[in-house]
């Protein structure tokens, strides 16, 4: 076996660890120092174990990848996990995590981009985040009940990490579209099957961790899902 998944798996532990004291502590506004010992019940064990899950199959799926790229998803993954587990918490997708993502995130992508003296995917990357943000806020304009605001700037990093795998617009294009997809369908069949069990009364639910595992998915299988070219 390659030794990346291993070593992804390992980095797993205490990047997952983190995400659980971000749970506790960025929805109340609380300090994040001193820091806790780990804690391995409820969410906090959902988010390592998640953390340690999509590590592992990013680890298998960029095993070949430079590795400032693979380091960029994976920040994606953890960031997603945890941010997925807050929203089912408390229906929130907390600035304080996906800005600062955002950011780191963009940073790696020009960085990465200027090792290998290809800026080219800066733009694919930029367009992928305009597309994913554009769309989800049009749709924010027209049903602020449905799609909150805090998902429309987690577009934001999707469309950056789906468009990063395009080699040109078409693949920008339509690796958004799967995104969306993948995340638009998942969360329409749980929402029909809630709506079902509960005898016709609707209840708000919360739409980011349709959208992570549409975003995740598309990645993890990309090569499957389109023949546009991608980077890898």
């Amino acid at each position: 076996m390659n030794a990346v998944p291993v070593l992804c798996a390992i980095a797993s532990l205490p990047v997952g660890w983190f995400g659980g004291v971000l749970f506790d502590r960025i929805p109340d506004q609380k300090p994040l120092w001193p820091l806790p010992k780990p804690r391995l019940a409820g969410w906090n064990l959902f988010i390592l174990v998640f953390t340690f899950i999509g590590f592992v199959l990013m680890g298998f799926r960029f095993e070949h990848a430079p590795f400032l790229l693979l380091v960029g998803y994976l920040l994606l993954t953890a960031a997603l996990v945890t941010l997925s587990a807050i929203d089912i918490d408390c229906y929130r997708l907390p600035d304080r995590i996906v800005l600062p993502s955002f950011l780191i995130s963009l940073v790696i992508v020009v960085v990465e981009s200027l090792r290998t003296s290809d800026l080219g995917r800066v733009r694919y990357a930029a367009a992928g985040a305009a597309i994913y943000f554009g769309f989800l806020l049009l749709v924010h304009l027209i049903s602020p009940n449905g799609m909150g605001f805090g998902d429309v700037k987690l577009a934001l990093l999707m469309g950056l990490y789906a468009g990063w795998l395009a080699v040109d617009y078409t693949g920008v294009v339509v690796l958004v579209l799967w995104c969306m997809l993948v995340g638009f369908v998942g969360g329409s069949i749980v929402g029909i099957a809630l709506f079902a069990s509960r005898g016709g009364r609707s209840r708000h639910i919360p739409f980011g961790p349709f959208l992570a595992v549409g975003c995740l998915t598309t990645i993890l299988l990309a090569s499957h899902l389109t023949n546009v070219h991608l980077t890898i």
